[in-house]
């Protein structure tokens, strides 16, 4: 029989133990890991969404192989006496279609990272702190996933978004909302900066009604306990404002909440604060933003390849910049002025619907 050498350090039975629980907990984690990847990828068609997973992936892989070096836990494996091998267990059945396989997998994700972290605690403190940030982020990402997935048909074909400010309306906001809609709008927004509390609860009960009836989301701007009370279907929401999930827990989980994005650090962060949409601008100067830059057309690529949320460019789109606008890759816009301040609100809405139709029909040819 051959005798260890003597140059090799003999591995307690209890960290051989360890290395074995780690490597098995470090493999069931990046297994999940992938799974989510691949499913929100190639089943949900996202593209950031995965990016985030798979960068996870690679951290909890680089931190398992950091522990006792690339080889060690690996050869501490010994499936055969695993008191959980599947020969010896009974397996559970299987997942009750892809959502299920989704949540599954999630779960397993953070239920493995919280053993890593326990385990690390003991071995190496730092190494748990490490683990613990893996996990909230895991969390956060759980969280933006399924909100997203959930939310998501809501905002599916929407592509024209009307912003109403009573101020720049051609009529009464209420005739204004109301042939803006019967042109093709898909999306109302209420924006009133100036506006007292009583007077815009009011004006938004007013416009509710039109909306509703016409099964079109009615959105109010920065104002979550108007967009509460007057029974809206969300909030939308700048940079300084509260973030998304402080208001999810005011208007409920179903709510939609936007955020407006002025650089693409802002467009990765937003799904993650619990956004369902962005704005993506101001693409030129606009009256309704005068303290902002315009961000330019490139700006709407690169939203788009940071993030899943459907994104509205915005900023003085108009019949002069809409092609162009286009152009640069926009399959949504968020417009005021153009339509709103027109002297025939419903023939602008519907031009605007149509070059929106039109290119997207294009693009999907």
């Amino acid at each position: 029989m051959k005798q260890p050498d003597s140059d090799t350090p003999i591995v307690s039975p209890s960290e051989v133990g360890t290395r074995r629980l780690l490597d098995a907990v470090g493999n069931r984690l990046e297994e999940a890991l992938r799974v989510i990847e691949d499913q929100l990828r190639f089943r949900h068609g996202l593209s950031a969404a995965p990016r985030a997973w798979r960068e996870i992936r690679h951290e909890a892989s680089a931190l398992r192989r950091s522990l006792v070096g690339e080889h060690a836990l690996p050869l501490s494996r010994d499936t055969a006496s695993d008191p959980g091998h599947p020969g010896r267990t009974p397996q559970g059945g299987m997942h009750d279609g892809p959502d299920a396989v989704l949540a599954a997998n999630l779960a397993r994700a953070r239920e493995a990272m919280r053993s890593i972290e326990e385990e690390l605690r003991q071995r190496d403190p730092s190494l748990g702190r490490t683990a613990e940030r893996l996990r909230y982020r895991i969390y956060a990402l759980e969280a933006a996933a399924l909100g997203f997935l959930s939310r998501r048909d809501r905002l599916a074909g929407a592509r024209l978004y009307v912003l109403v400010t009573s101020a720049l309306c051609q009529g009464s906001p209420e005739e204004v909302t109301a042939a803006a809609i019967d042109g093709g709008a898909q999306v109302i927004q209420l924006r009133e900066k100036e506006m007292e509390g009583r007077e815009l609860l009011s004006l938004a009960e007013r416009l509710r009604a039109i909306t509703a009836a016409a099964g079109v989301p009615l959105i109010i701007n920065d104002r979550v306990e108007i967009a509460r009370l007057c029974g809206a279907d969300g909030v939308h929401l700048g940079q300084g404002d509260i973030l998304p999930l402080a208001a999810r827990r005011i208007l409920g989980p179903e709510a939609i909440i936007g955020l407006s994005t002025h650089a693409p650090e802002e467009a990765a962060r937003a799904a993650i604060e619990g956004a369902d949409y962005i704005g993506v601008g101001p693409i030129h100067e606009t009256r309704t933003k005068e303290h902002r830059e315009a961000v330019g057309l490139g700006y709407i690529e690169a939203a788009r390849e940071v993030s899943d949320l459907p994104g509205f460019a915005i900023g003085a789109v108009g019949r002069s910049t809409i092609e162009a606008v286009l152009g640069a890759g926009a399959r949504r816009v968020a417009i005021c002025t153009a339509i709103i301040g027109a002297a025939d609100v419903r023939g602008e809405a519907r031009f605007f619907r149509g070059a929106l139709d039109r290119a997207v029909a294009a693009s999907s040819v």
